[in-house]
């Protein structure tokens, strides 16, 4: 059988896909790559189908040795790469050779690296996903983030070949003072405070280091709105979420499926991959948008994760 033995499973490693349809109504969250577009593009390079699963890495300092050759390659936050301390191209497919040591360094900027192996990785499906989703203790290979000496199985032998696709450069890293999140408003914006939606479409935030598959908190202007608590009800990505405290929190893959705070909106998808990219420290504004401009936005983006793809 293949595996890829991680000497070093970094801080926070988890195996990820596209994420679980379906499963909400069952208190589980979709998981899934917090960037899908980095997911995608280790996809394309090594002719996987949309299901493959990678090993999603958060502030990298991972070590892996397969036990067999086999063609791998690094997407997303950008980080160094060397095979038996020799460094590699960072963008490009390259030959890891059984037994040799592959060594992925801390981001240059961003927070979520995928390596992506030939043949996929063997773990078993749940609810048709091979997702990890850590709180419920599902997917991946033990329900948990990956710990140092783990053993991934690989999926089936492939063929080394010289004809692997070009890695088409997508990227959620784009070096901005300020980020702005887009948000569509849900049905509790109206009844919130004028001056609480004022400092949220009005003001500047900061990501915290309270960032992670579940939430990203932000600090700035405290949002008080005088309510404790509500009725729960289902959440979705980029919920943006109130607490009593005041501090924003933003919801992501591995959220809670229910929460009973205030919600004034919910950003946008394309921005959330941007959010999840962004380090502590990260300025960040909100602007409301409709739900048709909402869905310009994914359609113009989708045409060109597939233009790039083609």
């Amino acid at each position: 059988m293949r595996t890829l033995t991680l000497d070093k499973a970094g801080i926070a490693s988890t195996i990820q896909d596209g994420g679980r349809l379906g499963t909400l109504q069952a208190g589980i969250a979709p998981a899934g790559a917090m960037d899908p577009l980095a997911l995608k593009a280790g996809q394309h390079c090594l002719g996987h189908c949309a299901g493959e699963a990678a090993i999603e890495i958060a502030y990298g300092n991972v070590r892996a040795t397969p036990s067999h050759d086999c063609a791998m390659v690094v997407t997303g936050a950008p980080a160094m790469l060397l095979i038996d301390n020799e460094p590699i191209p960072t963008k490009s497919i390259q030959i890891l050779g059984a037994g040799q040591s592959l060594i992925i360094g801390p981001p240059s900027e961003g927070i979520y690296s995928y390596l992506h192996v030939a043949g996929g990785f063997s773990t078993a499906p749940i609810f048709d996903s091979r997702s990890t989703s850590p709180r419920e203790g599902i997917g991946g290979l033990h329900g948990g983030y990956l710990r140092d000496q783990d053993v991934v199985p690989l999926g089936d032998s492939v063929p080394l070949i010289d004809t692997y696709r070009a890695n088409p450069g997508l990227c959620n890293m784009e070096q901005r003072a300020v980020l702005t999140l887009r948000y569509v408003p849900g049905y509790q914006y109206d009844e919130l405070a004028p001056a609480l939606i004022q400092r949220l479409n009005g003001e500047h935030f900061e990501v915290t280091a309270k960032a992670n598959r579940m939430g990203v908190t932000l600090n700035g202007p405290l949002l008080k709105t005088g309510v404790e608590s509500l009725l729960s009800e289902a959440t979705c990505q980029g919920a943006i979420q109130i607490p009593p405290d005041g501090n924003p929190i933003v919801l992501m893959k591995d959220r809670q499926t229910m929460g009973g705070y205030p919600i004034p909106g919910a950003v946008i998808e394309s921005d959330c991959v941007r959010l999840a990219q962004a380090r502590p420290g990260q300025k960040v504004r909100f602007a409301a948008c409709t739900p048709q401009e909402a869905d310009n936005i994914r359609w113009l983006e989708h045409h060109y994760t597939e233009t790039r793809l083609r």
